[in-house]
């Protein structure tokens, strides 16, 4: 096709338009070079080398890590997507020698797999000390433990086991844990098996957690935990790391005998409220009622939502107070909501350690890309979530061009 004819029924530019190719090298991801300022900035790619040292192979562990972000932050999420890399422009951005074939890169996280994801853990954890160096370090924070589900299709897949799946009943899935902040930072990343408990490692990952926060300054930490994570020995670990929580009780028959009669709240004539003691904490639950409608017998009231039980320590808090600041850390949905956008989770490998090691640079992906709308962009992208940012800030179309033995990139 030499071009497109003229088109003198429009109003406007009537004039043809020509078509013409060119052998000069395209790209639709140079918003990637602002991530790679991040990570040269943070020095990722150094800490990660020395910290890998000890895994061999063809590869820089950093180009190895590098390539798989570059991944999940194009678009991508299995190990086909590899090849793309070269096919758009990427490797000339980041400036390696070549990239790493599928079976290659699936060799290295078997090889690399739980050695190499504690310093891939280490380095997401750094990225939040260094982005709190910017914006401050909060006085303040709630860490809020969450599991998530993958579900699984394949049979080789290590760790696909059946359990807890409310969406596939009966599939294989894995079920990894997750640890944010309500700043948004992601700080823990357990990889676990589709058959362990939600509760499963919590007893490891919240400790270091909470003492890694304390060693950056945090002054008050409020850890916020589902039912998932409901017991009596959940009640003694928080009470044994000295933090303030609100921890969500299921709701069974044994445990209504705890709570304290039930009163109207006189902030909200809707709700009732009651306290009572379980283990040795408070027991506070709310309930939302009304009053029969005109016309119908005065028997009772009708309930229109079920009821909200959450055990606390946090001294002087109400129940209606308790149960808000439990709803808060909800955001959790929308943190892990964006690491499903970044493809987090979307491939595994036949290997425990190369799939732990696939989430833990899911969640370095993310740290990286949350230090970039924070600090990087102005104020209306720092909310903004990661299709948005994709669709307008990585995948933006320019033109490699190499002169003078340097090569060039043009942007529109």
């Amino acid at each position: 096709m030499e071009g497109i004819q003229a088109r003198p029924h429009v109003q406007g530019d009537a004039s043809s338009l020509g078509v013409e190719f060119t052998s000069e090298k395209l790209t639709d991801a140079p918003g990637l070079l602002s991530l790679r300022a991040v990570m040269d900035a943070l020095g990722v790619g150094a800490a990660l080398d020395a910290l890998g040292k000890k895994v061999s192979g063809k590869y820089r562990p950093s180009a190895m890590v590098e390539q798989w972000l570059s991944v999940l932050w194009y678009g991508g999420g299995c190990m086909d997507h590899l090849e793309q890399l070269e096919a758009r422009g990427v490797r000339e951005l980041f400036g390696w020698s070549a990239v790493a074939d599928p079976t290659t890169y699936g060799r290295w996280l078997r090889r690399a797999g739980d050695e190499m994801a504690e310093q891939v853990e280490e380095v997401m954890r750094e990225a939040v000390s260094v982005r709190w160096g910017v914006v401050g370090v909060p006085k303040e924070v709630m860490l809020i433990f969450d599991p998530t589900v993958s579900v699984r299709y394949g049979l080789n897949q290590a760790g696909a086991e059946v359990g807890y799946n409310p969406r596939k009943r009966g599939r294989p899935s894995h079920h990894p844990m997750l640890g944010f902040l309500d700043t948004g930072d992601c700080v823990s990343v357990r990889w676990r098996a589709g058959n362990e408990n939600c509760a499963a490692g919590i007893d490891k990952e919240l400790p270091r957690t909470v003492a890694w926060l304390r060693a950056q300054g945090v002054e008050r930490i409020t850890v916020r935990l589902d039912k998932g994570f409901f017991s009596r020995e959940m009640v003694k670990l928080l009470q044994s790391q000295k933090v303030e929580f609100v921890l969500k009780m299921q709701e069974s028959n044994t445990l209504q005998q705890f709570k304290g009669r039930f009163e109207r709240y006189l902030h909200d004539p809707r709700l009732m409220v009651s306290e009572g003691e379980w283990a040795g904490v408070r027991m506070l639950c709310v309930r939302e009622w009304e009053d029969p409608q005109a016309g119908e017998l005065a028997l009772g009231h009708v309930v229109l939502k079920k009821q909200a039980t959450v055990l606390t320590n946090i001294p002087g808090i109400d129940a209606v107070e308790a149960w808000r600041l439990y709803n808060q850390g909800a955001v959790v949905e929308e943190r892990i909501k964006e690491l499903g956008q970044l493809g987090v989770g979307k491939t595994a490998v036949d290997d425990l350690g190369g799939n732990r090691l696939l989430w833990s640079m899911g969640g370095l992906a993310y740290e990286l890309l949350h230090f970039l709308r924070t600090v990087g962009l102005p104020e209306p992208w720092r909310k903004a979530q990661v299709k948005s940012l994709r669709n307008w800030l990585i995948r933006m179309p320019a033109k490699l061009v190499r002169h003078a033995r340097r090569l060039c990139v043009k942007l529109v």
